[in-house]
C-alpha cells in the first residue's frame, strides 16, 4: 500500500487577487510562506513522515514543498515531475476571476485551455506512476487545484471544479491493488495548529 498526501501550494499573489494562474510561475507570498511553515509543523504533529517529496516545478510549488520539509525539521530532497504542473488554462492564464470565468471552465469554451478530460487523464496517469513507482512508501507531493481537482472529480462522485480548496491543504489517499481510495481531502493544516 502506498500513501499518498496531495499539498496544494501556498498563497501568491494572484490567488489573493483572484488571478488564475495556470502554467504562470509565480512565487508564493509571506502568507503562502507561512501557510508552508504552519503545514510542516502540523505533520510534524501529527507525526506523519514521508519517504518521499515530489513537487510541480512551478516555483510556488517547489518553495511550498522546501519550506514544509522546514517546518517538519527534515531536509528531504525533492523530486521534480513535470506532470504535476497546473493545468493549462489557455488564454485565461492572467485574467482576473470573474462569474464568466465559471461558466466559460465549466463549458471548456476558453480557448487552448486542456480540456477537463486531458487534465483527469494527465493527473491520474502521473499520480498512477509515482504511486506503482513508488510502491509501499509514504509521499508528499506538491502540486497545484486544478491537478488536485482532477483527481478529487475522478474519485469521488460528488465533487467538482468548482469546489474550492484551501491553500495547502491536504488531501490523503492510499493505493493499493491497483486503485486509489480517498482517505480525507481539503484538510486545512493552517486550522488546525
Amino acid at each position: 500500500m502506498t500513501e499518498i498526501y496531495l499539498l496544494r501550494h501556498g498563497q501568491t499573489d494572484a490567488n489573493k487577487n483572484y488571478i488564475v494562474q495556470g502554467r504562470m510561475d509565480n512565487p508564493i507570498n509571506m502568507i503562502g510562506m507561512e501557510q508552508a511553515l504552519l503545514t510542516g509543523k502540523y505533520l510534524k504533529q501529527s507525526g506523519i513522515n514521508f519517504d518521499l517529496v515530489i513537487s510541480s516545478p512551478l516555483k510556488r510549488a517547489f518553495k511550498t514543498a522546501e519550506l514544509v520539509n522546514h517546518g517538519m525539521v527534515i531536509s528531504k530532497p525533492i523530486l521534480i515531475d513535470r506532470n504535476l504542473i497546473e493545468r493549462n488554462f489557455g488564454d485565461y492564464d492572467g485574467k482576473k476571476i470573474t462569474d464568466d470565468y465559471y461558466e466559460l471552465t465549466r463549458n471548456g469554451l476558453i480557448p487552448n485551455m486542456e480540456t477537463d478530460e486531458e487534465l483527469e487523464s494527465r493527473a491520474m496517469e502521473v499520480l498512477t506512476n509515482i504511486a506503482q513507482k513508488h510502491e509501499n512508501k509514504r509521499l508528499l507531493i506538491v502540486t497545484h487545484s486544478h491537478l488536485i481537482k482532477a483527481i478529487l472529480v475522478k474519485l469521488i462522485k460528488e465533487f467538482s471544479y468548482l469546489d474550492y480548496l484551501h491553500n495547502c491543504s491536504l488531501t490523503k489517499l492510499i493505493y493499493k491493488d491497483g486503485e486509489f481510495q480517498i482517505i480525507d481531502y481539503n484538510i486545512n493544516p493552517v486550522e488546525n495548529i
